[in-house]
């Protein structure tokens, strides 16, 4: 099982993998002692279908509250290389909010937008995921993010 979202007309969907959302589930930040949690998402393109395959973190190393998550990123790094050579591709990064519907904060469309411009790599956005308390797929931001632009995928499942 899988949440599919369509890509612009592009003809591809990015699919969430039950493995991936069963790993969000655990850290949703249902109690409100939870601090935010996060990591990285990794996966395959496997001919129109960009698959999630993995999600990662939280780390004891990251710097975590109840309104703020702050990765390990020479962790991440090493995830990213160690992952790679096991054919997985780092795809972008999730994280927690303590809201039913979650919605990026300006400090979270800025990080994104400059890990794009500031890493190397070879793809056209990065993907973001929030995750919230709601039942998933509403619970799920799931989003697209270039140097100056960014863009909401909706699900098919919610359509």
């Amino acid at each position: 099982m899988s949440i599919q979202y369509p890509i612009g007309e592009s003809g591809q969907f990015l699919a969430i993998e039950q493995n991936v959302l069963d790993h969000f589930v655990k850290w949703r930040q249902v109690d409100p002692k939870m601090p935010e949690a996060g990591g990285q998402l990794f996966g395959a393109v496997e001919g129109q279908f960009i698959q999630v395959k993995l999600a990662t973190g939280p780390r004891r190393s990251d710097r975590r509250g109840r309104f703020f998550f702050v990765a390990d990123r020479l962790a991440e790094r090493r995830e990213i290389s160690t992952l790679h050579k096991s054919g997985l591709h780092y795809f972008g990064d999730w994280h927690t909010h303590p809201q039913c519907i979650p919605t990026p904060s300006a400090t979270d469309i800025l990080s994104m937008a400059d890990l794009f411009a500031r890493s190397k790599h070879e793809l056209n956005a990065f993907l973001m995921v929030i995750v919230g308390t709601a039942v998933f797929p509403e619970g799920l931001h799931v989003s697209l993010h270039e140097a100056s632009s960014w863009s909401k995928l909706a699900s098919k499942n919610s359509q």
